[in-house]
């Protein structure tokens, strides 16, 4: 009885130590509830190294700098402790043949990497980039060595395709897909050069269309460049005309573009004395003239294109005159053979002598306004057994098909790569209407 006296008095205090034990116990649950909900933020993120041109510039301390004119490998190097020595060492090296860099150029960027935390900035190399995909590694960690180097690049054959829209051009049609400027330059030198004796690339068509097989190179999986057009076809004014990449003789280095006959596509004249641009003028017996104010004949072609534009030769020949007058300016004029001659005017400067023979494509002058001329443009006139005529107007012998035994070989070869131009699609262009 005594006992359970005492354990009544008891009570409240174990009543109490029961509730503190049950408190404690439940925010410790809470605490660790709260705990497991909240985000870890001790979670360390994998290291990723800063590679570039294959160093990995974390462990350097990285000085970028960009090449100034008139600047010489000493301005690059000389501030970063290297002796003057080893400067006019690894510029020895850096000439050789392997690694071909005879100087530096105003605009290039340049990296300079030196030890980390190196307060004397003392290079141990030097990354200097010769084009998109070379560069030179001057290394001056113990002797001095110059390496040439690539970034990562690979060559992928592809396909392009498109059509000739109204008030439209080879370049405009070109862009559509390929949207960078450089390749689509690249391109429209391509097939305007493969086709330039065939076709008039100042007078395409609504409608004409072409197709390519070439080759891409890109740059850490970039694309930079167009490395080669290897097949091509174009239709204009529903004529079709295809070209085939062949070599002929790979010991002599023979090759050329043939079409689906094995004729070569190199004909007796190109038709235009400049690379793609624009006709300003046309050949006309009755025009006014811009700057004499009259009317009068024109009997030539005006091909407008920047000043310092190529003026080519149109035909293999000897120069019979490289001259200025008042009226023509610097020109030139070639006799290709009895029948044909050519001249071609208004030239900021001339690059052949009187009596000079030149080859098809070779550069004789560049695009000036000398002479009765408003602008930048070169004027091209033709002759044929003495008279002027329009030469876009003037059809030209054929060239001359291969050789018999080598045409079977040839043939075998064209016959998939037709099938596959012939299956691509054409890339249409679709207007669609601007009130939609």
């Amino acid at each position: 009885m005594y006992i359970f006296r005492i354990m009544i008095k008891l009570l409240p205090f174990y009543v109490i130590l029961l509730i503190f034990v049950v408190g404690i116990n439940s925010c410790q649950t809470e605490a660790n509830t709260n705990l497991n909900n909240q985000p870890n933020d001790t979670i360390i993120k994998p290291y990723k190294p800063n590679i570039e041109y294959g160093f990995n510039l974390d462990s350097f301390s990285v000085y970028r700098d960009t090449v100034q004119p008139d600047w010489t490998l000493s301005h690059i190097l000389s501030p970063y402790n290297v002796s003057q020595f080893n400067i006019n060492l690894a510029a020895n090296y850096a000439s050789d043949s392997v690694v071909g860099l005879k100087y530096v150029k105003k605009g290039k960027p340049f990296i300079i990497l030196t030890p980390l935390g190196d307060t004397t900035k003392t290079a141990l190399y030097c990354i200097y980039p010769k084009n998109m995909i070379d560069y030179i590694i001057f290394d001056f960690s113990d002797s001095v060595v110059v390496t040439k180097k690539q970034k990562p690049n690979k060559v992928t054959e592809k396909m392009l395709s498109g059509e000739i829209i109204k008030n439209s051009n080879l370049t405009f049609a070109i862009n559509r897909q390929l949207k960078n400027a450089n390749m689509t330059g690249e391109m429209t030198e391509y097939i305007a050069g493969i086709f330039a004796w065939n076709i008039d690339f100042f007078k395409l068509y609504p409608g004409d269309e072409f197709k390519v097989i070439y080759e891409e190179q890109t740059v850490e999986g970039k694309p930079y460049k167009i490395k080669n057009v290897k097949h091509a076809y174009f239709k204009h004014q529903n004529s079709n005309y295809y070209a085939f990449y062949y070599v002929l003789d790979s010991t002599h280095n023979k090759f050329g573009y043939f079409d689906e006959k094995g004729k070569e596509m190199k004909r007796p004249f190109l038709m235009a004395p400049v690379k793609y641009s624009r006709i300003s003028s046309g050949y006309s017996s009755r025009r006014f003239h811009p700057v004499q104010k009259r009317w009068k004949a024109h009997l030539g072609t005006d091909y407008a294109a920047p000043k310092g534009t190529p003026i080519m030769a149109t035909a293999d020949g000897y120069v019979i005159a490289s001259s200025y007058t008042g009226g023509n300016g610097n020109y030139v004029k070639i006799k290709h053979n009895d029948t044909y001659s050519t001249q071609y005017l208004h030239m900021s400067k001339r690059a052949v002598k009187k009596g000079q023979h030149v080859k098809q494509g070779e550069i004789i002058g560049y695009v000036g306004s000398t002479g009765l001329a408003t602008g930048p443009h070169v004027c091209y006139r033709f002759w044929k057994n003495g008279k002027q005529i329009n030469h876009r107007a003037e059809k030209f012998p054929s060239s001359i098909p291969m050789v018999d035994s080598l045409l079977p070989n040839y043939l075998e070869y064209i016959k998939p790569i037709k099938a596959q131009l012939d299956s691509f699609p054409i890339h249409k262009y679709i207007i669609k209407d601007s009130l939609q």
